[in-house]
């Protein structure tokens, strides 16, 4: 094994995709997820992520498992309402905010002030997800988009805050991505044509390459940190 990576979110679409990559490429990998990895050879914890004395036990139990471990990929998240803010339960509104944004804080920060007592010297990367909603505004998206804006903004803050203890903070803003959960929505009748025809590369991103860009920043992209990475076919690039 060349290395533990831990991976939020694992056990489905982008996440589970990610873990794919990492074992290609030889690297132990645990999941945290409320849900179970379909793979057998990862480790799993069931967890909330917003619970920092369950992640906390949890990163201490992966280490005792599989190694130490420098790398964090904050997949996890849920879907948004998908309505007028008019119309929003704030209830709902508390929850995305606190999965997503207190979620990648405490597992990041948990992360980080473990390699600190370890010593952090021999580096570290963590990547979390935005998404391409992060960028200008959307309708019905006062919930999720801005969520995903925070993430982003907290990627460039730890990046600054941790670049002295030689540890890396980058982010990926995921355009439409085939995802089993989106492939279900098509199915259901989501038109996702128009999505297609304002893309410039004409097509919704897969998994694996989703995947693929992830674990580059994680492990490849060692001079890079404070980074948002769209991967979205161009979509944010589009003016009109």
């Amino acid at each position: 094994m060349t290395g533990h990576v831990v991976v939020t979110g694992g056990a489905s679409g982008i996440g589970a995709a990610v873990v794919d990559r990492l074992r290609e490429r030889s690297h132990a990998v645990t999941v945290w997820d409320l849900a179970t990895p379909s793979r057998q050879d990862v480790g799993h914890h069931e967890l909330d992520v917003t619970d920092a004395d369950a992640v906390t036990a949890a990163l201490r139990a992966a280490e005792a498992d599989r190694g130490v471990v420098r790398h964090l990929v904050a997949s996890h998240g849920i879907r948004g309402a998908f309505v007028p803010a008019l119309e929003l339960d704030l209830a709902g509104v508390r929850r995305m905010l606190d999965v997503h944004v207190v979620g990648t804080l405490v597992t990041a920060t948990a992360l980080t002030r473990r390699l600190v007592e370890l010593d952090a010297t021999q580096g570290g990367s963590v990547v979390t997800l935005s998404s391409t909603t992060a960028y200008r505004g959307w309708a019905n998206q006062s919930d999720y988009g801005v969520a995903k804006a925070a993430v982003r903004q907290l990627t460039e803050n730890l990046a600054i805050e941790w670049a002295g203890l030689g540890i890396r903070v980058n982010s990926v803003a995921p355009g439409h991505t085939l995802t089993p959960m989106v492939q279900d929505m098509i199915d259901h009748g989501y038109d996702v044509g128009p999505v297609e025809a304002r893309t410039p590369l004409g097509r919704l991103c897969t998994p694996a390459e989703m995947a693929a860009e992830i674990v580059h920043l994680l492990l490849d992209a060692t001079h890079t940190t404070g980074v948002c990475l769209p991967v979205d076919g161009g979509w944010t690039a589009v003016g009109k």
